[in-house]
């Protein structure tokens, strides 16, 4: 078990693979598929309990849109992301375990992304956001102004000659 002294508070934020079920712990069947909770609590909390860690406090992961496409290699081939469950969570490691951690969810394939920060003490709780996410741009209705040009007084038409003087000063060559 690690040392108190040593341990530093983390904060991991992460986004998981949209794929990942919907349904809590309660409802999963022991083959079903994988819960975004149940991913959390596997590749995450477990390795940080196990490696003598605390964890301080959570925000349970949510399917979110990304603010562009993120692309992961993931069984020799690019698969591309617009969604992911974002989750974080802060917690008291020693920099060695954060570090391992760091690696073991590099290699993970349903991380698509991930971040690990070091964090001063006393800041063992995440806040949580006081307002929800803004619907995206596109989902808002969007209307276009159409403004008409002012119209050009009109001119009186040209007569041929004059059209000839002024096709002439055009092409006229500079001396």
């Amino acid at each position: 078990m690690a040392n108190a002294d040593e341990q530093k508070i983390y904060e991991i934020g992460y986004h998981l693979v949209p794929y990942l079920s919907t349904r809590n712990a309660s409802q999963s069947d022991a083959g079903g598929p994988a819960t975004a909770e149940g991913t959390v609590e596997d590749l995450i909390k477990n390795r940080i309990l196990a490696s003598g860690g605390e964890v301080t406090s959570e925000l349970a992961p949510v399917m979110t849109r990304l603010a562009y496409i993120v692309t992961k290699v993931i069984n020799n081939k690019h698969t591309k992301f617009s969604d992911a469950y974002f989750g974080a969570l802060r917690c008291k490691l020693t920099p060695a375990e954060a570090v391992k951690l760091d690696k073991e969810l590099a290699k993970d394939d349903l991380v698509v992304r991930y971040l690990v920060i070091s964090l001063p003490a006393g800041s063992e709780n995440i806040v949580a956001p006081k307002k929800t996410f803004a619907p995206r741009r596109e989902d808002k209705p969007f209307e276009i102004e159409r403004v008409m040009p002012e119209k050009e007084e009109e001119k009186p038409a040209l007569t041929v000659e004059e059209l000839d003087k002024e096709i002439d000063k055009l092409v006229e060559e500079p001396v």
